[in-house]
């Protein structure tokens, strides 16, 4: 019996032990070394609460689903994105600068700063014209539904009282924007650095705010953007010096090709640059217009429901060209300088002074698909190709985009059709 008696103690130490081990384990050593699901601490499995959790977790760092700092997706924090950790992450998060994939500002569609989609908004222009102050001071009525300048009226600010000055075409104009309900002064001339400029031995800064090259080739034809309702092609001078494997290259020419309609901006070739000589030639459905040098110093039409404005905005060689619906663009004649020449060994002859444009695109409505050259870089989806961090970051594409001439809108990836029994010029 008392052998019996003496087992029964032992067996029941044993047990004590065992709950005293679980017991100490749960409290004190919980917290560490990754326990099993259901435990209380740091570094848990499943189902836990604190830092460094599995799915379905609550802290820092935490899988899918959940809520904190450096999440996967659809987290609320900073930094989010597929499993990122990091500003400018993918889509869906609730964060600055979000977007598909970017981390810059001014990138594609949905992204919290700079430009979205397809260049302006609609509504930054949706508005009507008040009569002006006495004081000239001109205002607009914005007319755009929702939002904070719902029915209100910007007034240009006194330096800046017109929206296209009058007389001294080197004021700065007043640039109303009814989405940010903001007015204010700005050089109506191509930012070369700007979104949508093309400038120099072409350079281009695309949609998503990427710089990039495209040389093209001399004498060549190039769709620089292809949508459903716009084609714009450029053509291109250039030279090719004793040595060198390609051509230095400019735009000569725009053709501007919309409904029926083909406008045409282009820099005349002279031999001797003359800063108050114009360079400039403008051709409308396959006639020469003339923008006239005082007054209003504009030619505009209106056809099949769109309204096309010419307008001087220096006395020469530099206009702004909007057509309703579709676009504006700041456009500048200038030379090859002789010390650009001999700084970039252009080895160009005394008698041309290789005149061209330089222009800032502005655009309104393009569709996810537009093409071109430049066009693609509005693309929401868009990536670029072009490697970083190099001093001239090339862009191929001469195959998809070349045209038969200035006029066609025949390329490998060219979107635009003209309407039905509309030829070509």
């Amino acid at each position: 019996m008392a052998a019996e008696r003496k087992s029964y103690v032992l067996l029941a130490l044993f047990v004590l032990l065992i709950c005293t081990e679980a017991v100490l384990v749960h409290g004190a050593a919980g917290g560490n070394g990754n326990n099993g699901i259901g435990n209380n601490g740091n570094n848990n499995g499943n189902g836990n609460e604190g830092n460094d959790n599995g799915n379905g977790n609550n802290g820092n760092d935490n899988g899918n689903g959940n809520h904190g700092d450096s999440n996967g997706n659809g987290n609320k924090g900073n930094g989010n994105g597929n499993g990122n950790g990091g500003n400018g992450n993918g889509n869906g998060n609730n964060d600055k600068d979000n977007g598909n994939g970017n981390g810059n500002n001014g990138n594609g569609n949905g992204n919290g700063n700079g430009k979205g989609k397809g260049g302006d908004d609609p509504e930054t222009t949706n508005y009507d014209e008040l009569s002006p102050l006495a004081s000239g001071q001109e205002r607009s009525f914005c007319k755009g539904k929702g939002g904070s300048c719902h029915f209100k009226t910007l007034v240009c600010p006194s330096e800046c009282p017109g929206k296209k000055p009058k007389k001294n075409k080197k004021n700065k104009g007043c640039f109303v924007d009814c989405k940010k309900c903001e007015v204010t002064c700005k050089w109506r001339k191509p930012n070369c650095d700007g979104y949508g400029s093309l400038c120099y031995d072409p350079r281009f800064v695309g949609g998503d705010g990427v710089m990039f090259y495209f040389h093209g080739a001399k004498g060549g034809n190039f769709a620089i953007v292809s949508d459903d309702n716009l084609q714009i092609n450029a053509h291109f001078i250039g030279t090719r010096p004793q040595g060198r494997t390609r051509d230095y290259t400019w735009v000569q020419a725009l053709a501007v090709m919309f409904d029926s309609h083909t406008l045409v901006i282009s820099a005349n070739r002279v031999s001797k640059w003359d800063d108050n000589s114009d360079a400039l030639s403008i051709r409308w459905d396959g006639e020469t217009i003339e923008i006239p040098a005082d007054g209003d110093a504009e030619w505009r039409t209106n056809s099949e429901g769109r309204k096309v404005v010419v307008e001087r905005t220096d006395d020469t060689n530099n206009v702004r060209v909007t057509v309703s619906g579709l676009l504006a663009m700041d456009i500048k004649v200038r030379p090859i300088g002789k010390e650009e020449n001999r700084v970039h060994n252009y080895q160009l002859p005394d008698n041309d002074a290789f005149a061209h444009l330089e222009t800032q695109f502005k655009f309104t409505n393009l569709s996810d698909l537009v093409e071109g050259v430049l066009g693609k870089t509005y693309r929401p989806d868009y990536v670029s190709p072009v490697k970083r961090g190099v001093p001239m970051p090339m862009m191929g594409g001469e195959d998809k985009y070349q045209t038969p001439s200035l006029f066609s809108t025949l390329c490998k990836s060219c979107r635009f059709q003209r309407p039905s029994g509309v030829a070509s010029i």
